[in-house]
């Protein structure tokens, strides 16, 4: 071989150790980026499920007291039509 040959070989083997590498660093990116995205969407899935079940418990104990109204209120009519 000669001297270019030698030079040709390097230089096409440079070339594709640069056409390969850089979609890997691309590629390594992009999953480091949605890691990063999934992690957040994680924390804040867990974040509303934690509020929703707040919410909900709220709205229950709400709905505890409106019966509890609603059963006295029954009480109170039922009294008033015995009289009559």
């Amino acid at each position: 071989m000669q001297e270019w040959d030698v030079v040709g070989v390097i230089a096409a083997l440079f070339a594709l150790f640069s056409a390969m590498v850089a979609p890997m660093i691309k590629l390594t990116r992009a999953i480091t980026r949605l890691t990063t995205t999934m992690e957040n969407m994680e924390k804040s899935v867990e974040n509303l499920t934690t509020n929703n079940q707040g919410a909900h418990e709220r709205l229950w104990q709400h709905e505890r007291e409106q019966d509890d109204k609603l059963c006295d209120h029954e009480s109170r009519l039922r009294v008033i039509e015995d009289d009559r």
